[in-house]
């Protein structure tokens, strides 16, 4: 009998409201509101006269000022929009976070049959069960289902409860997107301007200065139109995190229960360069990108709070450290011998089919040749599911670790060039 098998989507378009009109639009299209944005941008701070002057622009000097290298100069309380850098890269990160996003939602959604179609995921004979398969309710969704039905049966029952929930799942997410956008605005508000304060000054001073410096500043709340439209870029830039938590958490769950349902397996005949995992391994690459981009988002936010002032962010801090392993971890977790079973499993068939044939490979040496090759042909292959490209993980692991660099950096460069 046949273990190749059909099976639903995991579709995100199908419960999560953000994107559920656009799963067909092409992502780059969703880049035109990287030009929106700007142009709003722009537009509030000149209209509010915020915008700045070409002589406002120092990003060197306020990146040594916020990493505690002491300057002869006093930098001015002064931010027009102009100066805010700060807010230029996060504006970025919300038009790259929300194509991503997007782009990571599309290939998610047809992720699963198409890995079946290849022949890369196969039914078990008999489904394992254990404690694991019990707590996660995968026994209790396949009772009294054909093997090669019982992936196809779980991710549809997830799916169909998701839908249920799909307005609570969106009130919750900008629920919590909203307080999360109080805490960081209000942590901007406190401490944002510290890290830039003059080298020595005394500490009624400094308060002094930031005082002024939040008062100029183009999004601060004495700018209602800026204000409020830095309210609306974070709020936004927060629901798309916690949207990639969510459906991350979720695809993890479908997951490790595929593990219990089916085996991997590969398209022999290559088709796709990859054995026919092409499907998952562009996939992860979406998952990785996106955790480097809240590697780098939490870099600049903390960079502009000061690495002590963190508590603002900490919900935050907290998913990054908690999922990250997850999302990273996990997937190489459960296929990490994923490419062995494939080969094994692959060089059983072929020796069975020889048995079936009566050939004896010590016997009929010249019948038997065409098997032998392709069993040495199928355990040379490189099955890899989750390959990403050298350049593509050293990139990633770089951007992972910049919070990290960054508590480094404020820590010890103070103690090499001064301290404040």
């Amino acid at each position: 009998m046949s273990r190749k098998i059909t099976t639903a989507d995991f579709d995100p378009f199908q419960f999560a409201l953000l994107y559920q009109k656009l799963k067909g639009v092409h992502t780059w299209w969703l880049a035109l509101g990287g030009v929106v944005v700007i142009a709003l941008l722009a537009l509030v701070s000149t209209i509010e006269g915020t915008f700045g002057r070409a002589a406002d622009f120092q990003p060197a000097a306020d990146f040594k000022r916020t990493v505690g290298i002491a300057l002869a100069e006093r930098s001015a309380p002064s931010f027009p929009f102009m100066r805010d850098v700060v807010s230029w890269l996060l504006a970025l990160i919300v038009v790259t976070g929300a194509v991503l996003l997007h782009r990571h939602w599309q290939h998610l959604s047809v992720c699963l049959s198409r890995l079946t179609a290849n022949g890369a995921l196969v039914a078990r004979d008999v489904p394992r069960s254990n404690r694991v398969s019990k707590v996660l309710g995968v026994d209790r969704m396949i009772r009294g289902v054909a093997p090669e039905q019982a992936l196809d049966t779980v991710v549809s029952k997830v799916v169909e409860a998701l839908k249920r929930r799909g307005v609570g799942l969106l009130v919750l997410m900008g629920g919590s997107a909203l307080v999360l956008t109080i805490l960081l605005l209000l942590g901007l508000e406190n401490n944002m301007f510290h890290v830039l304060a003059p080298t020595g000054a005394s500490e009624h001073d400094k308060a002094e200065w930031v005082r002024q410096a939040y008062a100029s500043w183009w999004a601060g709340k004495h700018h209602i139109l800026g204000h409020i439209l830095y309210w609306m870029l974070a709020w936004f830039a927060i629901f798309i995190i916690l949207s990639f938590q969510v459906v991350g958490v979720i695809a993890i769950y479908l997951l490790v229960a595929a593990h219990f349902l089916v085996e991997p397996s590969a398209d022999w005949l290559n088709r796709d360069g990859r054995y026919g995992w092409t499907p998952l391994a562009t996939l992860y690459r979406t998952v990785v990108w996106a955790n480097a981009l809240l590697g780098v988002t939490l870099t600049i936010v903390l960079a502009s709070l000061g690495i002590d002032n963190y508590g603002w962010v900490a919900v935050l801090v907290i998913v990054y450290i908690a999922l990250v392993p997850l999302f990273i971890g996990v997937p190489w977790l459960v296929l990490r011998r994923a490419a062995e079973r494939a080969r094994d499993t692959r060089v059983r068939q072929i020796s069975d089919l020889m048995a079936s044939r009566g050939i004896d490979p010590d016997v009929d040496i010249e019948a038997a040749a065409p098997y032998i090759a392709e069993s040495e042909r199928c355990r040379a292959a490189r099955i890899r599911p989750l390959r990403l490209g050298t350049a593509s993980f050293s990139t990633y692991a770089v951007l992972a670790v910049l919070p990290v660099l960054l508590t480094a950096a404020q820590i010890f460069l103070p103690l090499t060039f001064g301290t404040r």
